[in-house]
């Protein structure tokens, strides 16, 4: 409900003012909306090179959208993996792969939590690896750990996640992804790939792991809210992130890219009937999944399998 109401005041306050001051560039941003709407980018645009465009104002312009409710959903999903901290109580440095890491603040909010439990003398409770395919984002991230003196638990490489070559099997306690596999053109090669990284459950050895997916849908349903979301998303955001930005493709290929990702019951498919490793066997089984901010943001709860 708080979530509501500090959305709806913004709404309802904020918009009008914003309005009328940027009233002058509206039939410019208008005209470039119309443009990309007639050639919208394709929905695999969401590249390194794109972001590289905008990394910069990413950040202020993310919390602009979003009316900082983004940071919100980034805190949720952090406790989900790291089960609330208890990730980091078990003795043992807690190996932790942050995707489309974009400008660091999953890696960040994750290497905050884990600095709660540091204990004088034992081995750090956490090694976070942010992987991106934007140099320009990565060095805005690298900046951003650095101020908040995380650089001893927080690495930022440039890297795909349907390629994760320099990473070894069978090595990642928890992987958080925000915002980022619907800009995968090849989802199951990405979603095997984290497979293939993360620890396999086995309850003999007390060994299992946890991926958290974090990810925009259009809404589904009838109800005033789920409407005003898939509105906002449709129309203000391309509009508003043109302006932000000054570049209304980036912000064209955000609406696109949602509109086109499967819905929230589909991706659940898509995970579970991966047919992932050399003989085929592996999957992940969605645990839960979690509706936020009505219905345009879910969290996927997963653990990797092999059948």
């Amino acid at each position: 409900m708080g979530s509501f109401c500090k959305t709806f005041t913004v709404t309802i306050f904020l918009a009008p003012v914003l309005c009328i001051i940027t009233a002058p560039f509206h039939w410019k941003i208008a005209g470039l909306a119309r443009k990309e709407r007639k050639e919208p980018p394709p929905v695999d645009f969401g590249t390194g090179e794109m972001f590289d465009k905008i990394a910069s104002r990413y950040d202020f312009i993310n919390r602009a959208l979003a009316l900082n409710l983004d940071m919100g959903w980034r805190r949720v999903m952090v406790d989900e993996v790291t089960d609330s901290g208890e990730l980091f109580r078990k003795g043992k440095t807690a190996k932790v792969l942050d995707l489309a890491t974009g400008t660091a603040d999953v890696a960040i909010l994750i290497g905050e939590k884990a600095s709660e439990y540091v204990q004088e003398g034992a081995t750090a409770p956490a090694d976070i690896l942010g992987v991106d395919p934007s140099n320009n984002m990565i060095e805005v991230g690298r900046d951003k750990v650095s101020k908040k003196d995380l650089s001893d638990v927080i690495n930022l490489e440039i890297g795909d996640a349907r390629h994760l070559d320099g990473l070894r099997d069978n090595t990642y306690d928890a992987v958080t992804m925000s915002f980022g596999i619907r800009n995968v053109p090849e989802k199951e090669d990405a979603l095997c790939e984290i497979h293939r990284v993360m620890k396999k459950e086995n309850e003999r050895k007390g060994i299992s792991s946890k991926l958290c997916i974090l990810e925009f849908s259009e809404p589904e349903g009838d109800t005033i809210m789920g409407y005003g979301a898939k509105m906002f998303i449709r129309h203000v955001v391309p509009l508003w992130g043109a302006f932000l930005s000054g570049a209304p493709k980036e912000y064209m290929h955000l609406q696109n890219s949602i509109k086109h990702f499967p819905k929230p019951n589909d991706f659940v498919s898509m995970m579970e009937s991966l047919k992932c490793g050399k003989k085929g066997r592996g999957s992940f089984r969605v645990e839960e999944v979690k509706q936020l901010n009505f219905g345009s943001v879910q969290l996927y709860v997963a653990k990797p399998i092999s059948n």
